[in-house]
């Protein structure tokens, strides 16, 4: 029954938002009572962790599996802007404004898996990079990885993307190509360029 009552708070949760949403809403749309609910949740709150710690626990997933399947480092940042986003692209933007202004103890969760797992893995890919003589030698490594955190969080909130309506997956892949072309080398951006002209091919 948990699991149920977890993927139909998730539709809702992830369309419109933590706060529109009452539980009256989840239990009409699961056929199930509120008291059923409550069985399996304490409230609300204790609901809502346990959906961040999955999305947290798919992300951490699909990010680990792009490191290991990546040819070089290049091919990492492209699998890792793919696959790991795709459940988070589907998800409103309120749900995370909500999610740290309501809900303060599953918002640090997603704030240490963004500075344990996320930034770690940008600082790994930037010194492989380095190592292989895809990326510049002399950028600042921890300051690139701060760039690109914000870059993936803000593409996550795209109201502010005014000028050009796109979704979210396409707004990350068009930063990681501005991404990758401001850390490569010659080489890198020559490979940089194979891979884009494969993508192309392949569509």
């Amino acid at each position: 029954m948990g699991e149920l009552i977890v993927t139909k708070a998730k539709e809702l949760f992830f369309s419109y938002g933590l706060k529109s949403v009452s539980m009256d809403d989840l239990a009409k749309l699961a056929g199930i009572s509120k008291k059923t609910i409550y069985q399996s949740f304490e409230d609300k709150a204790a609901l809502v962790n346990r959906i961040v710690d999955d999305l947290i626990a798919c992300h951490h997933h699909l990010f680990c599996t792009c490191q290991t399947e990546a040819a070089d480092a290049i091919d990492e940042v492209f699998r890792q802007s793919n696959a790991p986003f795709e459940t988070w692209a589907a998800v409103t933007p309120g749900f995370f404004y909500e999610l740290e202004k309501f809900f303060p103890e599953a918002w640090k969760k997603l704030e240490e898996h963004r500075d344990n797992v996320l930034k770690q893995g940008i600082i790994k890919n930037l010194e492989w990079g380095r190592a292989e003589g895809l990326y510049r030698e002399e950028m600042n490594v921890a300051f690139i990885a701060e760039l690109r955190i914000h870059q993936l969080v803000n593409a996550l909130q795209p109201a502010g993307f005014t000028a050009h309506r796109v979704s979210v997956s396409q707004l990350i892949k068009e930063l990681t190509i501005f991404y990758l072309h401001g850390i490569t080398t010659e080489k890198g951006k020559k490979r940089l360029i194979k891979y884009l002209k494969n993508s192309n091919e392949n569509k």
